[in-house]
């Protein structure tokens, strides 16, 4: 009996800290509201899974309200005297697991939209992921990461987290 105790009290512990830690469970969707606000980046993760790696970009801000979007940013590493400087700004959809932003004005040559997956951890960490098999970019259609993980400006980024701002 006192082994049967133990091993129920054990196996109740190991649950009870994999639920503690596991990470957001990405078939929650995410409150709308939850992801208005103001959004700076804290990581960017880059490249496919063979040469991934975290950086932190000079600035990437996204400001996030009922119906529209802006951002703003440099993605150029930190600590690199490089630009890679874009903004956009446009109207968004979101069904709570994937954002659609339409561009309304872009740096980019042309306008189109960018899915990303989107999550949360807690209420003050936004994770976007890019989902670039459903970019929409007319006259931009060959625009796509190549098997590298490289597009026109670096490393694809894969992964951009971000806390709030407010």
């Amino acid at each position: 009996m006192k082994y049967v105790s133990f091993s129920l009290c054990l196996a109740i512990a190991v649950l009870l800290l994999a639920t503690c830690y596991a990470g957001p469970d990405e078939s929650t969707p995410v409150d709308a509201k939850k992801i208005r606000g103001v959004w700076s980046i804290e990581t960017m993760d880059t490249g496919t899974v063979q040469n991934r790696k975290t950086i932190v970009p000079k600035a990437f801000m996204i400001f996030i309200t009922e119906k529209h979007y802006s951002a703003i940013r440099d993605l150029a590493e930190k600590s690199s005297t490089a630009n890679s400087k874009a903004a956009d700004a446009g109207t968004y959809e979101f069904d709570g697991k994937n954002l659609v932003v339409h561009h309304m004005a872009s740096a980019f040559p042309a306008l189109g939209s960018m899915t990303f997956k989107c999550s949360m951890e807690g209420d003050n960490i936004l994770i976007l992921e890019p989902q670039y098999h459903l970019m929409k970019m007319p006259g931009m259609e060959g625009m796509k990461p190549s098997a590298d993980g490289k597009m026109g400006y670096g490393d694809m980024a894969v992964k951009y987290r971000f806390k709030r701002l407010e």
